[in-house]
């Protein structure tokens, strides 16, 4: 899980979402207003998220061209939020459903669900 500095000339540009659909869903679009094109299935968008001020999780998704026009740099992980990646992809291994997340909104619950959707890409390949 990194952390995402964004442009800041491209931030009004992206769109935050409440929900967050698998690849392929019609409601898993592009979070860059000037795509809004549906991720595809089997494409690995990036995703990232972040506490809306109504206690819930929101997140932008977006394609992999689309994410090189907006964002600036990516920091490194840290620890925790690498065990808890770990922790989603084990469960997708185990047959947990990606809704399942364990976790209190926050970075752990999103470094989960990326664990989670990186066992389940691999798996699809």
């Amino acid at each position: 899980m990194a952390t995402l500095h964004f442009r800041p000339e491209k931030v009004h540009l992206l769109k935050w979402f409440k929900d967050s659909p698998h690849t392929g869903d019609p409601k898993c679009i592009c979070s860059y207003v000037p795509c809004g094109k549906v991720i595809a299935e089997g494409e690995m968008p990036l995703r990232a998220f972040r506490d809306a001020l109504d206690g819930c999780v929101e997140e932008v998704r977006l394609h992999m061209d689309c994410a090189g026009q907006v964002i600036l740099e990516m920091a490194p992980r840290t620890y925790e939020d690498h065990l808890k990646f770990q922790e989603g992809q084990t469960a997708q291994r185990n047959g947990v459903r990606r809704g399942a997340n364990p976790c209190k909104p926050g970075v752990g619950r999103a470094a989960w669900w990326a664990g989670w959707d990186a066992a389940w890409n691999k798996r699809n390949a």
